[in-house]
Order: structure tokens, then C-alpha cells, then sequence
């Protein structure tokens, strides 16, 4: 399936305050949508309050979302202003549900997965797991790149070369967000044909470098509090910005268009 055919099938809401539309895809759809192979570059971007903050103030982030060829709903949050603005109710597909969906249905053979991963052992146990299940070695790429690496400029050109080399079709940026997502606009003309995913924590969650909130926590809309106890200097800044400026949506704060809507 050519990229031009896969957008004829998509199905997006408008998102239209803010100039944004969310893809109605479920989760399975989204796998084998990333499946099929691309012609272009195809990056997933997965929208949470955060996300929606940062969009606000950070150009090269917009540009980012303005390059996405499929924008989720990431949390619930996200999802009832959808729901309010629109009347729409529109699937989470999260990135860290995401990315193990993905994952488990790779093809050796056929698909040839690159991990950019914020450490070294998160990457080596997630081919390591594809090799198990049949991969070569050599048709899995793997980078765990040093901090401030996005503005070396002669890192990043070797890690596009080892990416296109590779002939990557699946490309997995997991060292947080913007960073993944500025990375991928700056770079995104070098990029190969392949389905981007900025999935920042999931890379850390399926190799069990880090552990995920248990089932029972997802489903009472917690999982934000457990992340936010694990690394409580990193998360609890981050999400009382972001429980700030939902509230200020909520009380009638109007938001600028973030990109041009998809159509």
C-alpha cells in the first residue's frame, strides 16, 4: 500500500481549536497501518497535555506536528476537550501502548527496526528480544545517543547515515519529548521511508529498564501519578505546568491554530 493510499483511508477529527486533528484509528488499526510500507518519511506523533503546552511557544515542535502523518489522542485529558469541543469521542492510543503493539508484530525478514534510546541497555535488551524471535543481528540498529547530541551536528549526520544504511523501516526515538520530536523535524528530509515513532518512556517500559504503572493504575486514569512518584524531580514541575494550563482551557483560555489541519 503506497503513502498516498494509506492517507486516502484515514479518518481524522478535527481538533479545530487549536488546529490539530486526531486520528479515529484504534490501536490495531494504527499497527497495521505501520505495517505497510511507506514511500516517505511517516512520523507518529502521540499529543498529551504536555505535548499541547510545549506546542504553544516551541516553533521547531509545531513544525514537527506540522510534518505528522498521524497525530493520537495521548491520555484522557486530551481526550475530553475532544469530546467537549467536538461531540467527538476519540480512541487514546498512547505511545506507550503503542509501541509494544508494534513491536510484537515485527517481521524478521521484512522489517528492519533502529532504537534511539536514552541508554544503552534499553536498546541492546529490545534487539536482543527480536533476536530471540528470529531477527539477524544486523537487521536491527541500535543508538544510545550522549546528552545535547541534537545540536552536534556531526553526531547527528553519522546517526542519519547508520539510519539510512540500515534501511530502516521502523524508527523508534525514545530519549524524551521535544527532544525526539525536534530531532526528527530538523532531519527529516535525510530521513528513510520509514514509520517514525516518538514514544520517549516506552523504549524504558518494554525493556524493563523501567517499570510501568500495573494494569489496575492505567484503568483508573492513574498512570500519570505513578510516573510522576518515580522521577519526582523531573515529573512534578512538568505536570503541575500541565495541570495549570488545562485548567486554564477548561475556565475559557483560547489557544492560536498549533499547524495548518491535515485534510
Amino acid at each position: 500500500m503506497t503513502t498516498s493510499s494509506m492517507a486516502g483511508q484515514r479518518d481524522a477529527i478535527l481538533f479545530s481549536r487549536y488546529g490539530l486533528a486526531f486520528d479515529c484509528a484504534t490501536l490495531d488499526q494504527l499497527v497495521e497501518r505501520a505495517l505497510q510500507q511507506a514511500a516517505t518519511p511517516q512520523l507518529y506523533c502521540t499529543c498529551n497535555v504536555n505535548h499541547l503546552r510545549l506546542l504553544q511557544t516551541n516553533a521547531l515542535f509545531q513544525e514537527a506536528y506540522g510534518k505528522a502523518a498521524v497525530v493520537t489522542v495521548d491520555g484522557r485529558p486530551i481526550r475530553m476537550l475532544v469530546r467537549l469541543q467536538t461531540r467527538h469521542d476519540v480512541p487514546v492510543v498512547t505511545g506507550a501502548d503503542l509501541f509494544p503493539a508494534l513491536l510484537d508484530k515485527l517481521r524478521p525478514g521484512i522489517d528492519r527496526p533502529f532504537f534511539v534510546a536514552s541508554a544503552p541497555e534499553a536498546a541492546q535488551a529490545l534487539a536482543a528480544q527480536l533476536v530471540a524471535r528470529g531477527f539477524a543481528a544486523d537487521a536491527i540498529g541500535q543508538d544510545s545517543p550522549p546528552y545535547g547530541f541534537e545540536r552536534d551536528a556531526a553526531y547527528s549526520a553519522n546517526l542519519v547515515a547508520q539510519i539510512a544504511a540500515l534501511g530502516t523501516t521502523h524508527l523508534f526515538m525514545g530519549v524524551g519529548a521535544p527532544k525526539s520530536e525536534l530531532w526528527v523535524a530538523r532531519h527529516f528530509a535525510e530521513l528513510p521511508p520509514a514509520h517514525i515513532f516518538c514514544v520517549g518512556a516506552a523504549l524504558d517500559f518494554s525493556s524493563q529498564r523501567k517499570s510501568r504503572a500495573p494494569r489496575w493504575v492505567q484503568r483508573m486514569s492513574l498512570e500519570w501519578l505513578h510516573r510522576m512518584l518515580s522521577e519526582p524531580r523531573r515529573l512534578v514541575p512538568r505536570y503541575a505546568g500541565d495541570a495549570l494550563f488545562l485548567a486554564g482551557i477548561l475556565a475559557g483560555r483560547r489557544l492560536a491554530p498549533i499547524v495548518p489541519p491535515r485534510t
